[in-house]
C-alpha cells in the first residue's frame, strides 16, 4: 500500500535525519498531529504536503512513495563463554581479563590481521616483539599471523578483537 510506504519513507528517512516530529513540523510548518498521522499511515497528504515534507527531508517526491531497497541484515548469535575470549562469531570475539592475567593466542593464517577496540580499562597487547599499550576507546591493527599477547596491569579491561 502506498499509505504504508509513505508512512514507513517518511519515518525511516527523519530518523536517519535526526530530526524529532517537532523539528519537521517547524521546517515544514506543517502540524505535528499531521505529521504523526502520516507517519502511522493514517493520512491523505496533499501533493503540496508531500512537497514540503521532501524538501525538509532533502529527497525527491518519489522517494516518499517508492519501495525502499532493503539491504541485507545478517545477524551473528554470541556463542557461550569459553575462558577470557568468549567467541562471537567465527572472527569477532570479545576479551576479558582479570587484573594481572596475561592470555596468548596462537598465530593466525598467513596474512591474517588482528583488529583491537579497547572497551575498558587498559590493555597491553599485540605481537610479541611489538606490544603496545593500549586504553579504553583506543583501537590498533596488527598482524595475527604470530602469536599475540594480551596483558592487564592492576585493572581488569574488555576488548573487542576481529580476525580478517
Amino acid at each position: 500500500m502506498v499509505d504504508d510506504r509513505l508512512a514507513a519513507n517518511v519515518r525511516r528517512l527523519r530518523i536517519a535525519r535526526q530530526l524529532s516530529l517537532s523539528e519537521l513540523a517547524r521546517a515544514t510548518q506543517i502540524g505535528k498531529a499531521t505529521l504523526s498521522s502520516i507517519e502511522n499511515g493514517r493520512a491523505n497528504p496533499t501533493i503540496g504536503t508531500l512537497s514540503a515534507v521532501a524538501e525538509a527531508l532533502r529527497v525527491p517526491v518519489a522517494e516518499l512513495l517508492e519501495e525502499p531497497e532493503l539491504g541485507e541484515i545478517r545477524v551473528v548469535r554470541a556463542r557461550p563463554a569459553d575462558g577470557p575470549e568468549r567467541a562471537i562469531s567465527d572472527a569477532v570475539r570479545e576479551l576479558a581479563l582479570s587484573p594481572n592475567q596475561r592470555h596468548e593466542s596462537p598465530p593466525g593464517v598467513p596474512g591474517a590481521r588482528e583488529e583491537l577496540f579497547v572497551v575498558e580499562g587498559k590493555l597491553i597487547a599485540g605481537p610479541h616483539e611489538r606490544i603496545t599499550e593500549l586504553k579504553r576507546g583506543d583501537y590498533a591493527s596488527f598482524p595475527a599471523d604470530v602469536a599475540r599477547v594480551y596483558e592487564t596491569g592492576r585493572q581488569a579491561a574488555r576488548a573487542l578483537a576481529v580476525l580478517r
